[in-house]
């Protein structure tokens, strides 16, 4: 009688929270909790109504086909479903729970909800933020992607010259009306040649074969390129534009980006007719050529990795700021940024005995100054046996540190069950996540979302671009919006300036790092102080 009592008063409890509605085996509603009443906007529920009905059109037919296997074969359903009601439409979460009597015949459907309408909007965001505004074309974001994909060997930079003369005489809306006519134009001559085309920024394009095309026949495709387009007349509001370009092109196994720019670079200090100017990846090593290994195997031998801090400042009195470690080599008088370096020791054993350094340092400076410290970690690092055996003694020998881990957006899916385990096993030991980099991506948000991140750093792009860009400042609204409701605070990097720091302080955004709070430095009670 008692467990029947529990049962009951945990049906009732359920039944008035949650959302959820009880079908017959026709699939009739029975009975809609409160939440759900709301949630489809019903005032007034008639015994004939199907649930069916509430299903969006464009998945009405599959989600009904696939819940009914699913009771054929005696399963529960677990899927996502688009539900419609007389004012909006609501994404949720589904589990179809199949209830039979003693015969073993269907006695009634129970349907457990979770909305997340939110995250699924900020997905579609983050997926228009993909997509430039003005030209239509893929952004930085498929741009880096599609290098990975195709695992290209040559990439192009386009810069066009003189544009500025052309949006200044003749005003901003003549200016991105140009580019959306150069932008077709473009997408469609090089299509042909299965060159794809990329917004940058302004008047700046990248272009890269779909496929790993051989450099000599993509520069060829290129002159073609140039050729067409000197003798093409763009007509923009009864004015004809004869645009004229500069093409730096990129040659390597990696860093395309930085080889085209260096040949573009070329390119417009010289003004060489219809030619493409070239920057081989050994001839551009050859130039700045320095032994990276035997300095950075130097450095671990005599401590000179060295831990810089940058203040993460805290905009509540309710939440105490905290520093981020950032790594720096120190070589004679200077001390080298991680760019520099990094990138040649994550092919070597080194690399692990970096992070270990920093993990170090941070450690013994959290515990001495009694503040929290955030550590970058890659997935090379998590997918580490020896760093991770290293970050579970830390943690487990030093009660008193405060760290935070932080994993960018695109590394956290590259082995997402890895990160997961790794996530869970941290805060075990009392340590903290924070999602680095958010944005910069499109993984899927509401997964992003499952580690159940401490803290999620929003991408700079988005910061930098916040005040004029309609998509980077709804991105930023609908982060606040969910990571609020799941108490995630939020970081904004790139803070520059006044304007930035005051709207964002205006937003309720709970931490704010750049340069306008607090430039790194290699202590941090000056810092402090």
């Amino acid at each position: 009688m008692r467990d029947q009592f529990l049962l009951k008063q945990y049906i009732n409890t359920l039944e008035s929270t949650a959302l959820c509605a009880r079908l017959s085996p026709s699939g009739h509603i029975r009975w809609l909790s409160d939440s759900m009443h709301k949630l489809l906007d019903i005032h007034y529920l008639k015994q004939t109504t199907a649930f069916r009905d509430f299903l969006h059109p464009d998945n009405r037919q599959h989600v009904t086909e696939v819940i009914s296997y699913a009771i054929e074969s005696g399963n529960s359903w677990n899927g996502t479903v688009c539900l419609e009601s007389n004012t909006r439409t609501n994404w949720c979460r589904c589990m179809t729970i199949p209830l039979y009597d003693e015969a073993g015949t269907l006695n009634e459907l129970v349907l457990l909800f979770q909305d997340i309408s939110r995250e699924v909007h900020l997905d579609e965001l983050l997926q228009e933020a993909r997509y430039d505004r003005v030209t239509g074309l893929p952004t930085r974001v498929d741009l880096l992607n599609d290098l990975k994909r195709v695992k290209a060997q040559c990439l192009a930079v386009l810069d066009i010259r003189k544009f500025r003369s052309y949006a200044d005489f003749y005003g901003l809306d003549f200016g991105d009306e140009l580019l959306r006519k150069f932008s077709l134009w473009a997408q469609k001559q090089l299509k042909s040649n299965h060159i794809n085309i990329y917004r940058l920024y302004s008047d700046k394009f990248a272009l890269i074969p779909d496929f790993r095309m051989i450099p000599t026949l993509f520069e060829s495709h290129l002159l073609h390129f140039y050729e067409a387009l000197s003798d093409l007349k763009l007509e923009v509001r009864d004015v004809e534009a004869n645009l004229d370009v500069a093409i730096g092109m990129g040659v390597g196994d990696s860093k395309h980006l930085q080889l085209a720019e260096s040949a573009l670079s070329k390119a417009k200090a010289i003004y060489s007719g219809h030619k493409i100017e070239v920057v081989r990846e050994r001839e551009f090593l050859k130039e700045n050529k320095v032994n990276w290994i035997p300095k950075i195997q130097s450095a671990i031998t005599d401590h000179r990795f060295v831990n810089y801090y940058q203040p993460i400042k805290s905009t509540s009195n309710e939440r105490p700021s905290y520093y981020e470690a950032l790594v720096r080599m120190r070589d004679n008088n200077s001390d080298l940024p991680p760019g520099m370096f990094l990138d040649k020791a994550k092919t070597t054993r080194y690399y692990c005995e970096i992070t270990r350094s920093v993990i170090e340092q941070a450690v013994l400076a959290s515990e001495e100054f009694g503040v929290a410290i955030s550590v970058n970690l890659s997935i090379e690092d998590i997918l580490n046996d020896k760093t991770v055996n290293f970050i579970r003694y830390v943690l487990m020998e030093h009660k008193k540190a405060k760290l935070i881990f932080e994993i960018t957006e695109t590394e956290s899916t590259e082995d997402f069950e890895k990160v997961q385990t790794f996530a869970q096993e941290v805060r075990q030991l009392g340590g903290q996540i924070a999602i680095d980099d958010f944005g910069v991506g499109y993984s899927n948000f509401s997964r992003l979302i499952s580690l159940r991140p401490d803290y999620l750093k929003i991408d700079g792009s988005i910061v930098q671009n916040v005040l004029y860009d309609e998509t980077s400042a709804s991105i930023l609204n609908g982060m606040i919006s969910i990571c609020k409701e799941l108490n995630i605070p939020i970081v904004a990097e790139f803070v520059e300036n006044e304007e930035v720091n005051s709207y964002l302080c205006s937003q309720n955004i709970e931490y704010l790092q750049g340069y306008y709070i607090g430039k790194p430095s290699p202590e941090v009670n000056r810092l402090l102080n």
